[in-house]
């Protein structure tokens, strides 16, 4: 893969990239390090990239593992922000039905900063639309686990919404 090749992955790639990365450091200024270094171990790693997976899956991955390997270089963030849903769009114009619309989206982005680092990042590969097993393959974890988690996941979500 030449430069051309790793431009046009990061173009299509770059917001999820961003949006996991920003799951699991939170919104703090080591952001843009993690995704600037996840970029920088895609392009390292793109020599030895077989092909026995997605792309998308190995991107993940290795996504992850920047996320987690900086994490722990770190010291543990309480009540870090992760608004994993940040590149979702809405419209905010002044109607009523609008406003709640977007009242309901900052609820759910401050609920799910509530959640541990592992599950705010299941939870941003399940918002990503991968499936199940792709997840598993992301995660280093089997696929019933990360079902059983993100079963766990949207009714802990689900009741602290409704519960505040």
């Amino acid at each position: 893969m030449n430069k051309v090749d790793f431009d046009r992955l990061v173009e299509e790639n770059g917001g999820s990239i961003y949006r996991l990365c920003k799951a699991y450091v939170g919104d703090t200024d080591d952001l843009p390090d993690v995704y600037q270094e996840t970029l920088i171990n895609i392009w390292k790693a793109l020599p030895k990239f077989r092909g026995d997976s997605k792309v998308t899956t190995w991107i993940y991955r290795i996504t992850v593992n920047t996320a987690i390997s900086h994490r722990r270089k770190q010291k543990p963030i309480i009540n870090g922000n992760s608004d994993v849903l940040d590149q979702m769009e809405y419209d905010n114009s002044d109607t009523i039905f609008k406003q709640e619309k977007e009242l309901q989206y900052n609820k759910l982005l401050k609920t799910i900063e509530q959640l541990k680092p592992e599950h705010r990042m299941i939870i941003g590969l399940y918002l990503e639309d991968l499936s199940y097993k792709e997840i598993a393959e992301v995660i280093g974890k089997d696929t019933n686990y990360v079902g059983v988690n993100i079963g766990r996941i949207k009714q802990r979500l689900t009741k602290w919404m409704q519960h505040g």
